[in-house]
């Protein structure tokens, strides 16, 4: 009996060059989307620490001095402002009434693993019915993230 494999199954043996692009290219696919995941929540925690310090430090300030002391805070904590969608500046919320600071926003993050869908309109909308290709599985793996970063302060009796 021989002690060598037959030739039809020599081309199966081990790991081949194939199996190891493969493997990269779905390691690699899942890295980077998951560091796409990961900064977005980091930036999250980011400006709910800010929010926080900003409640902390100035319970009693004035809406126009907390917005200045955000912007310094910030830059200090190298958030960028295209780091938010521009619903984060529309919809944030200050409440300063003497007695205490309430700030909140609300935003979401559209992550899409395998690109942005390509038939969209003039205002960068686009209807899921109408999708074909490959814009369909692009809609269908997008990754939707919605935070709302909230702080909240009282001084005195309330």
């Amino acid at each position: 009996m021989p002690d060598y494999a037959p030739i039809a199954f020599q081309s199966e043996a081990g790991f081949s060059v194939f199996k190891l692009l493969f493997w990269l290219a779905l390691w690699g696919f899942v890295i980077l989307n998951s560091a796409v995941i990961a900064q977005a929540y980091y930036n999250n925690s980011k400006v709910q620490d800010c929010f926080e310090s900003l409640t902390r430090m100035m319970p009693a300030a004035e809406e126009s001095e907390v917005r200045t002391k955000m912007d310094a805070l910030f830059r200090l904590q190298y958030i960028d402002p295209d780091d938010f969608p521009a619903t984060f500046y529309e919809k944030l919320q200050m409440n300063a009434t003497g007695h205490g600071l309430e700030i909140s926003s609300l935003y979401d993050v559209t992550v899409w693993p395998l690109g942005k869908v390509e038939a969209v309109d003039e205002t960068g909308e686009y209807d899921p019915e109408h999708l074909s290709g490959m814009d369909i599985l692009k809609h269908k793996i997008r990754i939707d993230l919605s935070f709302s970063p909230y702080a909240i302060s009282a001084v005195g009796g309330q």
